[in-house]
């Protein structure tokens, strides 16, 4: 059976890692010669592209050009018109997105060409079946604990449970993999996010902010930056609150949508516009002081989170003379 030489594989990820391996062991019985090139939509130069798909091979007749992260393209126009162009003979593209919308130039032109196999990630129960199929079928033993914890580390992400189970059969070869070895290997992909705790800041609400950082595993100096961009977004609308602007008006001023604004507007009317500059400015201070290696940048993220809270005062600077 002959391969059709444009495929798009979108939804869950291990689904469309399973549909592309189907696709090249197919073309590898067309060819065991096919050349493979993999390239990334958010890296990919898609007039190299064009150009490099209408010319030939100086080594093989046959090539597979797989294209991931589609949706991150910027320039999904010029790549719809680069793959709706008829390929060469010998020549087969096949692009993979998780979340690619019907909207979309590339999953139009896909489309043009019934090329699109959707690929949903499994609901419910039929999840679970396919969870349990992986583990099955993975060679690791497992106990219940094991098991369990995986599933609830893992949460929806089957590509992410086959890898992790990838990496106990590494560890624990034959040997039964219990639930302290699953949880002490495998990446927590259900860990709770940074912006809850950004939110406990800006609400000036130091034992739930400590609280919420207590269970990240975010670099402090990458924290430090990030309380520095929520620290800016206050800034800014607590001087557009303090100029009579229209609440409605301020997510187009500072770039953000309407449900976080309204968010952010709530934490910028707790402080003056004072306060939030004081700590806005001791935010910027301390992040030079990182990168100087004047302060550790577990240090430095403390001293922000105390005047970021309100729960300490930034000094005032001394008269000169």
């Amino acid at each position: 059976m002959t391969e059709p030489q444009l495929r798009l594989l979108t939804g869950d990820p291990l689904l469309c890692e399973d549909a592309l391996s189907a696709r090249e062991q197919a073309l590898q019985d067309l060819d065991p010669h096919t050349e493979r090139h993999v390239l990334f939509g958010d890296e990919l130069d898609v007039s190299s592209l064009d150009i490099e798909l209408r010319s030939c091979s100086l080594f093989a007749l046959g090539r597979h050009f797989v294209i991931r992260r589609v949706e991150k393209n910027r320039s999904a126009k010029t790549l719809a018109d680069a793959v709706a162009k008829p390929l060469p003979d010998g020549t087969f593209v096949t692009l993979l997105s998780e979340s690619l919308r019907s909207t979309n130039a590339v999953y139009k032109a896909a489309k043009a060409r019934d090329a699109i196999v959707a690929l949903p990630t499994p609901k419910g129960t039929s999840l679970q079946r396919v969870a349990r199929g992986i583990i099955q079928t993975s060679g690791v033993s497992l106990s219940n604990e094991a098991a369990r914890t995986l599933l609830t580390e893992c949460g929806n992400d089957l590509l992410s449970l086959r890898n992790e189970l990838d990496k106990l059969r590494s560890l624990r070869g034959e040997d039964p993999a219990s639930g302290d070895d699953a949880a002490a290997l495998c990446f927590n992909h259900t860990q709770a996010t940074v912006y809850p705790f950004y939110d406990r800041l800006g609400e000036g609400k130091l034992s739930a902010a400590l609280d919420e950082l207590d269970g990240l595993r975010e670099d402090a100096g990458r924290i430090v930056g990030g309380i520095i961009r929520h620290l800016t977004r206050l800034t800014m609308i607590r001087l557009l609150l303090d100029a009579r602007t229209p609440a409605g008006e301020i997510p187009a001023k500072i770039g953000v949508q309407e449900w976080l604004c309204r968010r952010l507007i709530g934490q910028a009317k707790r402080r003056s516009l004072h306060q939030l500059a004081d700590a806005l400015r001791t935010g910027l201070e301390m992040d030079q002081r990182i990168k100087q290696g004047r302060i550790a940048p577990d240090d430095a993220l403390m001293h922000l989170i105390l005047v970021a809270s309100g729960a300490a005062t930034v000094p005032a600077s001394p008269s000169p003379g």
